[in-house]
């Protein structure tokens, strides 16, 4: 009998968990510059800028789902999943690089005001641009994960070590940024003196250095893991070309398995406050804590050992207790500590700004959080791999790209509705003004924020644990699927996966 749960050479780990620093990088700088630098350094409304990223999932309904189906289906000496990551570093660069270099004609020059309308275009247009091309390498590469090991344990490592590189980067991309590329104050032409994220001049620097990291990481990755494509599955003979009706055959048949259909709910619940989240952080750490950039750069590197020690007790937990209860742990840790902080602060409980309390509790509860965060997300990305397995037990067909492509969708989907809805709450109901010098901002205004980025934010967080909590592929099922697999693969495939 073939046995389908070899182990992975840790260098190959090494080498796929490289590639996450790309993807986390641009999301980093995506996430939590957009909307301070369009609104607060350009002048652009809130609720269009979270327009303009809502508008990308209608790209994303189509382009997720369909590079992980045509990665499936794909056939080429380079296997199923390379020739995407390697062609899409390049044209994402460019794209950031874009984003956050809006012709001057459209922001007003120093003295002008920006053209509300053909900036939100720009905006909107380089945005669905950088997710596709974040698509075409993310979908794939998180597929590749889901196949290159199928042993239980095995393929929580590989994501563990994936979510090392990539969160732990993105924490120290973080620091560096705050700390060295956007520290200190800017001088406004009217003299005014501004945190330097509050000025769009500031910003080259620290975009080249992300596009760069992007550029390297993908590139690393791809090659790394290059030597294993003859090892890895490939599409099976006669299957239906990619159509309109098999595309939503195929997708409606995945969302038939009601474990997949309750990961993908809860994680859409979870990624609209995670998205709000990633809007808001920066205007709480700006105008409600009242942080300067050389305090805000900290929560990057606090992270860092944060979500190693989560990557590293992930899989130690699930080799110990079902997946399920791994997920529902870490992501109650998020979101406790995320908003705990804002919660105490409205109800009177916390230091006031300029404490030398006030620094060491948030720097705490961030750094549980991320540890929660990375227990819970290693146990999500091995879980939908355990769903790929049980997917082709069912059907006969390996279906990682679609698997992880819904997944993709879905995040997306949510985190840009997170968005939209933290950038609306910014203009109608935190109301916001556009310019606002930190300290000087009306009371009113930054208790609804921290409203918005407390309470609110954790609700739909809270509802996703509802789901995550029907899930019922336990590890003694899974194991009993492998074997099934193991059972179905003819003799010349056990010879040529047997090879390392």
């Amino acid at each position: 009998m073939n046995d389908i749960r070899q182990k992975l050479p840790f260098m190959t780990k090494v080498a796929f968990g490289v590639g996450s620093m790309g993807e986390i990088v641009f999301l980093g700088m995506f996430n939590t510059f957009i909307s301070i630098y369009y609104n607060q350094a350009i002048g652009l409304s809130n609720s269009l800028i979270g327009t303009a990223i809502m508008l990308a999932i209608l790209g994303d309904a189509i382009s997720d789902p369909v590079i992980g189906m045509i990665s499936d289906k794909w056939r080429s000496r380079w296997g199923r999943r390379h020739p995407f990551l390697f062609a899409a570093p390049i044209p994402l660069a460019i794209s950031l690089f874009l984003i956050f270099n809006p012709p001057a004609q459209l922001t007003g020059g120093t003295t002008g005001e920006p053209d509300q309308i053909w900036l939100f275009v720009w905006l909107a247009s380089w945005t669905i641009l950088a997710r596709f091309f974040l698509t075409l390498y993310s979908i794939p590469h998180y597929a590749l994960g889901g196949e290159i090991t199928k042993d239980s344990n095995d393929r929580s490592k590989l994501f563990s070590i994936n979510a090392v590189f990539g969160y732990a980067s993105g924490a120290l991309f973080a620091f560096t940024a705050w700390g060295f590329f956007l520290a200190g104050e800017s001088e406004l032409a009217d003299g005014t003196l501004v945190p330097k994220h509050l000025d769009a001049s500031a910003y080259g620097p620290v975009v080249m250095t992300a596009c760069s990291i992007i550029l390297i990481a993908i590139f690393l990755s791809a090659m790394g893991t290059k030597h294993r494509i003859p090892h890895l599955s490939k599409p099976a003979e006669g299957q239906e070309r990619l159509s309109l009706s098999s595309f939503y055959k195929e997708l409606l048949g995945a969302l038939k398995n009601p474990n997949y259909a309750f990961i993908m709910v809860g994680y859409f619940l979870l990624m609209i406050s995670v998205g709000m989240n990633e809007t808001l952080q920066v205007f709480v750490y700006t105008y409600f804590w009242e942080l300067q950039t050389e305090q805000i750069k900290w929560f990057g590197l606090a992270t860092v050992p944060a979500i190693v020690l989560g990557a590293v007790l992930s899989p130690i937990l699930m080799k110990r207790f079902d997946r399920k209860r791994v997920v529902i742990g870490g992501l109650l840790t998020l979101i406790i500590f995320v908003q705990l902080p804002i919660d105490l602060r409205l109800l009177g409980l916390m230091p006031p700004n300029g404490s030398d309390m006030l620094m060491p509790i948030l720097l705490v509860c961030v750094m549980c959080a991320a540890v929660g965060f990375s227990i819970g997300l290693v146990a999500i990305l091995s879980i939908l791999g355990d769903i790929s397995d049980q997917n082709e037990l069912v059907t006969g067909l390996r279906q990682e790209g679609l698997i992880y492509s819904a997944r993709a969708f879905f995040a997306k989907a949510s985190n840009s509705a997170g968005h939209f809805i933290a950038g609306v709450s910014l203009d109608l109901f935190i109301v916001l003004p556009f310019e606002a010098v930190p300290g000087e901002v009306d009371s009113d205004i930054v208790w609804r924020l921290g409203v918005m980025a407390g309470p609110i934010m954790a609700f739909a967080a809270l509802v996703s644990l509802l789901f995550y909590a029907r899930y019922r592929l336990t590890r003694a099922e899974h194991n009993r699927i492998l074997d099934e697999l193991s059972e179905r693969r003819t003799p010349e495939d056990a010879i040529a996966k047997s090879v390392v």
